[in-house]
Protein backbone atom coordinates (compact mmCIF):
# COMPACT_ATOMS: atom_id res chain seq x y z
CA UNK A 1 0.00 0.00 0.00
CA UNK A 2 1.27 3.05 -0.92
CA UNK A 3 1.90 6.04 1.52
CA UNK A 4 -0.74 8.53 0.20
CA UNK A 5 -3.63 5.54 0.45
CA UNK A 6 -2.13 4.77 4.04
CA UNK A 7 -2.94 8.34 5.09
CA UNK A 8 -5.89 8.87 3.55
CA UNK A 9 -7.42 5.81 4.99
CA UNK A 10 -6.13 7.07 8.21
CA UNK A 11 -7.74 10.50 7.96
CA UNK A 12 -10.74 9.17 7.26
CA UNK A 13 -11.00 6.57 9.75
CA UNK A 14 -10.23 9.12 12.44
CA UNK A 15 -12.76 11.53 11.41
CA UNK A 16 -15.35 8.52 11.68
CA UNK A 17 -14.31 8.25 14.91
CA UNK A 18 -15.02 11.19 15.91
CA UNK A 19 -19.12 10.97 15.49
CA UNK A 20 -19.14 8.06 18.29
CA UNK A 21 -17.23 10.60 20.99
CA UNK A 22 -20.54 12.08 21.44
CA UNK A 23 -22.42 10.21 23.60
CA UNK A 24 -24.25 9.82 26.65
CA UNK A 25 -20.77 9.62 28.96
CA UNK A 26 -20.90 13.54 28.51
CA UNK A 27 -24.35 13.81 30.75
CA UNK A 28 -23.62 14.75 34.16
CA UNK A 29 -27.08 14.46 35.63
CA UNK A 30 -30.75 14.54 34.48
CA UNK A 31 -33.90 16.71 35.97
CA UNK A 32 -36.85 15.01 35.85
CA UNK A 33 -39.85 17.76 35.43
CA UNK A 34 -43.38 17.50 36.38
CA UNK A 35 -44.77 17.38 32.51
CA UNK A 36 -42.16 14.25 32.35
CA UNK A 37 -39.64 15.87 30.53
CA UNK A 38 -36.21 15.81 31.10
CA UNK A 39 -33.33 18.37 31.92
CA UNK A 40 -30.27 17.17 31.11
CA UNK A 41 -26.42 18.42 31.99
CA UNK A 42 -23.66 18.04 30.29
CA UNK A 43 -20.32 18.25 31.69
CA UNK A 44 -19.47 22.20 31.71
CA UNK A 45 -23.05 23.48 32.88
CA UNK A 46 -24.69 23.46 29.34
CA UNK A 47 -27.96 21.91 29.49
CA UNK A 48 -30.68 20.18 26.88
CA UNK A 49 -34.42 19.26 26.93
CA UNK A 50 -36.05 15.97 26.08
CA UNK A 51 -39.55 15.75 26.38
CA UNK A 52 -41.26 12.81 27.51
CA UNK A 53 -41.73 11.09 24.28
CA UNK A 54 -37.74 10.49 24.27
CA UNK A 55 -36.99 13.81 21.58
CA UNK A 56 -34.87 16.26 21.83
CA UNK A 57 -36.28 19.84 21.75
CA UNK A 58 -35.33 23.78 21.76
CA UNK A 59 -35.05 25.59 25.07
CA UNK A 60 -34.19 29.07 24.94
CA UNK A 61 -31.43 30.01 27.15
CA UNK A 62 -33.03 31.48 30.42
CA UNK A 63 -36.16 29.92 30.95
CA UNK A 64 -36.60 28.80 34.33
CA UNK A 65 -38.55 25.77 34.79
CA UNK A 66 -39.96 23.89 37.57
CA UNK A 67 -38.60 20.30 38.74
CA UNK A 68 -40.81 17.25 39.88
CA UNK A 69 -39.85 18.02 43.70
CA UNK A 70 -40.78 22.05 42.97
CA UNK A 71 -37.50 23.39 42.86
CA UNK A 72 -36.86 26.29 40.24
CA UNK A 73 -34.18 25.91 38.15
CA UNK A 74 -32.63 28.00 35.04
CA UNK A 75 -31.77 26.36 31.28
CA UNK A 76 -28.03 27.43 30.49
CA UNK A 77 -26.91 26.91 27.06
CA UNK A 78 -29.24 24.76 24.26
CA UNK A 79 -27.54 21.51 23.75
CA UNK A 80 -30.40 20.26 21.14
CA UNK A 81 -27.74 18.64 18.96
CA UNK A 82 -25.64 17.45 21.29
CA UNK A 83 -28.05 15.40 23.09
CA UNK A 84 -30.28 14.19 20.03
CA UNK A 85 -26.66 12.73 19.01
CA UNK A 86 -26.58 11.00 22.52
CA UNK A 87 -30.24 10.10 22.97
CA UNK A 88 -29.82 8.40 18.53
CA UNK A 89 -26.71 7.07 20.19
CA UNK A 90 -28.14 5.09 23.26
CA UNK A 91 -31.39 3.89 20.77
CA UNK A 92 -29.07 2.08 18.22
CA UNK A 93 -27.87 0.14 21.25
Amino acid sequence: MSTRTTVIALSLGLSALSAFAADQSSVEKSILFKDGSTVHQFKGGKMAMEKKFGRAVRMDSGTSMQTADGKSIVMVGDEVARLDIALKTHQRR
